[in-house]
């Protein structure tokens, strides 16, 4: 054991021979201005992972932390960083900035756990894409600190998914964005596509990876007119204080997340159980809801909108293109095998196409044809169950309240009864007809035999539920 005074002198040795790095950044720290990450961590805790992740306070490893003033605190955690950078092209960095944001990491012992449970999942799907692209493997912390591992965070300036790409962003590394689909929030994509932005912006940057990351959150430009206004200074640290705010504590919140993710086990953290368990590709050529699925094969819909966080009504649409859908290996059997029963499986209730335009109520409309047939206007109902209100039925056939109570001439705020109907809209039913064209005529056929008669009651036939 060494003696009080021996270890005086090591502490202050490293200090010394450290200093360098701690003395690099000259401004205080931003860490009070910068709310995203602690409002990602916070969102954390509310996701379908943390819910059913096996952590609990309680169960963390009874953990005293060492009683350290701040020199000793300092010198402990710059050798650690040191042992980390060793092995990496990041430079060995330690200041004010990069103490506060590794405190902030680990003074959220219960986040901290969940962010290296959701790691075993995400982690190994990162560091194969990055390596794909030759990017280190350590920008997998980005992810950490963009999102907190979580594929459909948004920011207050609608970056989406695991990278937070903006719609531009994204749309120029080719994730698309349309009503169904985000491809932003799919995990392989998107990660994919931030490989592939970190590529282009480190060669940007002459093969800096640290002005790469920082041009990641601001942007190419701003990264170069803080370089500008530096006086051409190439050094993160040099140029700090010409780049925006949320920018400054960018690179100190990576060095953060790495060290508290590489050493939590020194500060009484446990990481959670993962619950993904082993997942599986299948292809979809087929338009799927994910209430289908669930019903058909028994998997919990929490889970399945987990492992597929691109489709953002949970529907998988139909594209020229074959859909990709993960599922756990456990069900990936019964899901090929049933697949025609999920396709099947309450139809005209996930996929309505009854309700219509409110002008095609009105006596007196036509409906203009292509098409060989004349149609007939089938009433659609549903018949009310226990507990239904007209939202809940509203929801079920993707509509809204308002057009279903003004379709039954009701008032929003109606009390319907179990076994009531409600018309919720109609469908077109065509009429076979024959097409007779005239051997001899050359003539267009006039638009006005193209098209059918008026609606009126005689065509509507309600059907059966």
């Amino acid at each position: 054991m060494y003696s009080m005074p021996k270890r005086i002198f090591i502490l202050l040795f490293i200090i010394a021979l450290y200093g360098k790095s701690i003395a690099q950044t000259p401004i205080k720290s931003s860490i009070q201005a910068d709310s995203t990450i602690i409002e990602q961590l916070d969102k954390l805790m509310n996701s379908w992972y943390a819910k059913k992740a096996l952590y609990q306070e309680k169960s963390q490893t009874p953990f005293k932390e060492p009683v350290l003033n701040t020199a000793q605190e300092d010198s402990v955690m710059m050798i650690r960083l040191r042992a980390l950078t060793d092995k990496t092209v990041f430079p060995m960095v330690f200041n004010e900035e990069i103490r506060n944001y590794i405190r902030l990491y680990l003074n959220r012992k219960s986040q901290v756990s969940i962010l290296l449970g959701l790691a075993k999942y995400y982690f190994p799907m990162f560091e194969e894409i990055l390596d794909k692209y030759g990017c280190p493997v350590e920008l997998r912390y980005l992810a950490v600190i963009e999102s907190a591992l979580n594929p459909n965070a948004v920011s207050r300036a609608g970056a989406t998914g695991l990278w937070q790409f903006m719609y531009n962003t994204g749309k120029m590394y080719g994730l698309e964005v349309n009503t169904l689909l985000d491809y932003r929030r799919d995990p392989l994509r998107a990660t994919d596509a931030a490989a592939r932005h970190l590529k282009d912006l480190s060669e940007t940057f002459m093969g800096d990876w640290v002005l790469a990351m920082a041009a990641y959150n601001c942007g190419a430009g701003n990264v170069k007119k803080a370089i500008l206004r530096s006086g051409g200074k190439f050094n993160f640290w040099e140029i700090y204080r010409y780049l925006p705010k949320e920018t400054r504590g960018y690179i100190p919140a990576f060095y953060g997340a790495w060290y508290a993710m590489s050493y939590y086990d020194k500060y009484g953290i446990t990481d959670t159980q993962a619950k993904f368990g082993q997942v599986d590709t299948v292809h979809v050529d087929q338009k799927m809801h994910f209430m289908q699925i669930s019903e058909v094969i028994g998997i919990p819909l929490d889970e399945l909108k987990a492992l597929n966080p691109q489709y953002k009504k949970s529907i998988v649409p139909v594209s020229n293109d074959t859909m990709s859908l993960i599922l756990p290996v456990n069900y990936i059997n019964k899901f090929l095998m049933e697949k025609d029963s999920i396709c099947n499986y309450q139809r005209d209730s996930f996929f309505n196409n009854a309700v219509i335009a409110e002008s095609i109520f009105n006596k007196g409309v036509t409906i203009s044809s292509t098409d060989s047939c004349d149609y007939r206007m089938e009433a659609r109902y549903h018949i009310v169950k226990a507990g239904e209100s007209l939202s809940i039925i509203a929801r079920k056939y993707g509509t809204n309240i308002t057009e279903l109570a003004h379709l039954n001439k009701i008032n929003i705020n109606t009390t319907i009864h179990p076994n009531q109907k409600i018309l919720i809209g109609y469908r077109k039913i065509p009429i076979p007809k024959p097409v007779t064209v005239p051997k001899d005529s050359t003539k267009t056929q006039p638009l006005d035999s193209l098209v059918t008669s008026s609606i009126d009651s005689a065509n509507v036939h309600p059907a059966t539920p």
